[in-house]
């Protein structure tokens, strides 16, 4: 036990003299998390609040956008358009003619303007206004494209939970004379290789652990986007995350003869693409590819971790959370045995 205790602490003070680890691990993802809320802060803001238009008294509209409740209804004379548009007073303006001007293009504008299309089409075909509900799909669809935002961060939140992909190709290195003097000197010491390898996925566990903990609070009370509502099931599925990112990384280091740089760099790309499927790029990528390829979806790790963060923070469903926890065991699993079977047979003429 002593000897796991002391591998554990050399281990750990390796990772942080790692410039490669600070960045990849700490770093990399908070820096992910400011471009995303930067890039899509408009559309996050959820809690829908009224659109402002301007219409004239007499257009013959009028009443029908006074009826809807997302939309506030301002009596504004056309020669006084341009300058409350200029002002921001109103978000755009309807004339006579039922043509729409506004200052810039936005989900408001969009709303006004299909809520003004489908008002058209209903006059063409001579359906009565009242017959029709405007607000009730605008609302959701607002909605749901933010919660298709939400899984932006989801998806970040399950690259990072397998990022100990590095720190576990760091282990594999460790252990492998042929890669590394401090392998050399161990193989011909009384040193446990079991030993050392069973510390280092254990700090590596910590660290990344206490990696994805600061991304939490950064996006929890930086950004101010509350993501785990469920704390217990996140918590689990993020662990058994974690640990297979570890067992990854120890597969991609033994299997290959690559140097560390070139480990990295394939487990980046790697990751990469894994996120990519699940979402992280663009989300209708993700809905796509669950309507075309539900199978990649169900297999790849980063899916199983959002889509099960998704349905247990937002939509308070843990049904599939069972499958995807015994899903990513199975990948554990596989991963060690494949590991163990190159470790088997690693033998060295010389050290």
């Amino acid at each position: 036990m002593g000897n796991i205790f002391r591998n554990i602490l050399y281990q750990g003070r390796n990772s942080y003299r790692d410039k490669s680890f600070i960045f990849w691990i700490l770093l990399y993802p908070i820096i992910m998390a400011i471009f995303f809320y930067t890039a899509f802060s408009g559309i996050m803001d959820i809690d829908f609040k009224n659109i402002e238009v301007g219409i004239e008294e007499e257009n013959s509209i009028r009443t029908v956008f006074e009826s809807i409740d997302i939309l506030n209804v301002n009596i504004t004379p056309e020669k006084d358009s341009i300058d409350k548009l200029n002002k921001g007073d109103i978000e755009g303006f309807i004339d006579k003619n039922l043509n729409l001007s506004v200052k810039k293009s936005g989900i408001n504008q969009t709303i006004i303007k299909e809520i003004l299309d489908q008002i058209r089409q209903m006059g063409e075909l001579n359906v009565p206004f009242e017959k029709f509900d405007f607000e009730t799909n605008y609302v959701i669809d607002r909605n749901q494209r933010a919660n298709s935002i939400i899984i932006l961060f989801y998806s970040l939140i399950g690259m990072v939970s397998i990022y100990g992909v590095f720190p576990g190709i760091e282990i594999a290195t460790t252990i492998q004379a042929n890669l590394s003097n401090v392998a050399k000197r161990m193989n011909i010491s009384p040193l446990r290789k079991g030993e050392f390898l069973f510390s280092g996925v254990i700090i590596s566990l910590l660290l990344n652990i206490a990696s994805n903990i600061l991304l939490l609070l950064f996006i929890t009370y930086v950004l101010k986007i509350k993501l785990l509502f469920d704390i217990g099931p996140s918590a689990l599925l993020i662990l058994v995350g974690n640990l297979f990112g570890i067992t990854f990384g120890i597969l991609l280091g033994v299997s290959n003869k690559l140097k560390l740089n070139a480990k990295i760099i394939l487990s980046i790309a790697i990751t990469l693409v894994l996120s990519f499927f699940s979402g992280m790029m663009n989300p209708e990528i993700k809905v796509m590819i669950d309507k075309s390829f539900p199978i990649i979806g169900k297999i790849n790790p980063i899916s199983i971790i959002t889509n099960n963060l998704y349905r247990i923070n937002l939509l308070g469903n843990t049904s599939g959370l069972d499958t995807g926890i015994y899903t990513l065991i199975g990948w554990i699993a596989v991963l060690n045995l494949i590991s163990y079977g190159f470790l088997r047979r690693k033998t060295y003429d010389s050290i």
